[in-house]
């Protein structure tokens, strides 16, 4: 990347020349991550339907995201309110992951999959579009008028949301890219302020450390309920009176009757 030659300009400017190149990669390694991750859930999951994958991919790329973001400098790992998952503050670039398409899509048509509050509140730190849009059709949907929740309201000024749209599917990770856009409609549409520049991927995953897994006992190991030493039985020899009366034995005790039972009042 040539950011001397004018190349993403706006990139080296929110996230700073010296950095700008690490924010790439991680954001590149953060997706690889995450396919891996869903399609090792969509293996073992081993059913007719993608439902692991996205369970997995979904709330992975901003968990991903938020590893990749751990440990870099100036960067803050954040979860805003009622949000679900984690996003990441880095530089002045507020990044935003999120799937276009599942399959081979141009990311010139790519929209956002639902417009909802906190979609909306996400664009108050985007440019406004150049068209006529829902936010100036109804004032109340205005800027000014969006409630942002208090964690990303608390953002540092001048803040710019930045995308991270790509497309993937159980197969493969397929267009990943970043830029910057505004929010044209209710129907997701965007209008790119930059061209969406593709991101670079890593060739492997993360290999993340094992937890410790303690030692695992077979079956074999475990004691069995009737393993253990037998009970020694106390015999006793029966009264020769009793034997000469030819008494049969007496193996149990007679039943204690009760004088009152449980029902009477007295």
């Amino acid at each position: 990347m040539n950011v001397q030659n004018g190349e993403t300009r706006w990139a080296a400017d929110l996230f700073g020349s010296e950095q700008v190149v690490l924010v790439r990669e991680r954001l590149g390694q953060a997706l690889v991550d995450m396919q891996a991750n869903a399609r090792a859930a969509q293996n073992e999951g081993e059913v007719d339907t993608n439902h692991p994958y996205g369970w997995t991919r979904w709330p992975g790329s901003y968990t991903q995201v938020a590893r990749q973001f751990e440990d870099v400098k100036g960067a803050v790992v954040f979860k805003p309110n009622g949000f679900p998952f984690k996003l990441v503050h880095v530089g002045q670039g507020l990044l935003y992951p999120f799937r276009f398409s599942s399959e081979d899509t141009p990311i010139r048509s790519a929209k956002l999959p639902s417009v909802g509050p906190f979609i909306r509140e996400l664009f108050s730190f985007a440019p406004r579009p150049s068209q006529t849009s829902f936010f100036d059709e109804d004032p109340e949907l205005g800027p000014g008028s969006v409630e942002v929740r208090p964690r990303l309201a608390s953002l540092p000024e001048g803040t710019q949301l930045v995308l991270v749209p790509y497309a993937c599917n159980p197969h493969g990770l397929l267009k990943p890219y970043w830029g910057v856009a505004s929010l044209a409609d209710e129907q997701g549409t965007l209008e790119w302020v930059t061209t969406p520049e593709p991101l670079p991927l890593a060739a492997t995953p993360t290999r993340r450390r094992l937890s410790v897994v303690l030692p695992q006992v077979s079956a074999t190991q475990h004691t069995s309920f009737d393993s253990g030493e037998q009970p020694v039985p106390l015999l006793f020899a029966r009264p020769d009176a009793e034997q000469g009366r030819d008494v049969p034995p007496m193996t149990e005790p007679e039943p204690i009757k009760p004088l009152a039972h449980e029902d009477n009042e007295n």
